[in-house]
């Protein structure tokens, strides 16, 4: 082998070293920018406000001429629909309870826009991309649909919070929990941290 050879052996071996290096250095600044967020609840709360407007429902705003046209946002931002919300929910449910989510068809869920199953055990969940702090009817109808099925409990979701009697109610119950927009940033976060740290176990290992 001429020196030309292990001259460019040399180089490409500095080259796949300084690749992984990199990638570990990245994926390691990731999980401490996902720890930081954990810890500031300021943060937490501003990507729940981040997560419904992301999947609200698009509405109207009237002009100062008087005409009424759809709300604009800027192209940087992610912008998605309210069904769509319902499987970055499920998605998120299954990483944190190593479960299978089935999302249901918008147009006959009757109360229930995914069930969970973890263990052999069926769990139904309600998804609302709300604002405002929600009341107790969705957490009525879900309950009647878990009695219905048979499910072993049920867990009634949204980017929002929940109003005093609605948490009364859930309480009452005792089978159903509530996560509201914080619990579910949380959720979201600790899958978002598992994946890198399954990353840079796969790069140490290589």
């Amino acid at each position: 082998m001429g020196l030309i050879e292990i001259a460019a052996l040399i180089v490409a071996a500095i080259s796949i070293i300084h690749l992984w290096i990199v990638r570990k250095s990245h994926h390691h600044k990731a999980l401490t920018i996902i720890e930081q967020i954990e810890t500031d609840e300021n943060l937490k709360r501003t990507l729940a406000m981040g997560i419904y407007y992301r999947f609200k429902n698009k509405e109207t705003v009237q002009t100062k001429a008087g005409e009424v046209v759809e709300e604009n946002y800027s192209k940087l931002f992610i912008k998605e629909d309210p069904v769509t919300f319902e499987r970055f929910v499920a998605n998120i449910f299954e990483k944190k309870f190593n479960g299978t989510a089935w999302v249901t068809n918008p147009s006959w869920d009757f109360g229930v826009d995914f069930d969970l199953t973890v263990k052999d055990k069926k769990y139904l969940a309600q998804v609302k991309c709300y604002k405002d702090d929600m009341g107790y009817e969705p957490i009525a109808l879900l309950h009647s649909n878990i009695v219905k099925e048979g499910a072993a409990g049920g867990y009634v979701i949204t980017t929002g919070s929940f109003n005093k009697n609605a948490v009364n109610y859930a309480h009452s119950l005792k089978d159903i929990e509530l996560i509201d927009g914080l619990e579910l940033v949380e959720y979201w976060l600790e899958g978002v941290k598992e994946v890198d740290k399954e990353l840079i176990g796969e790069i140490e290992e290589a």
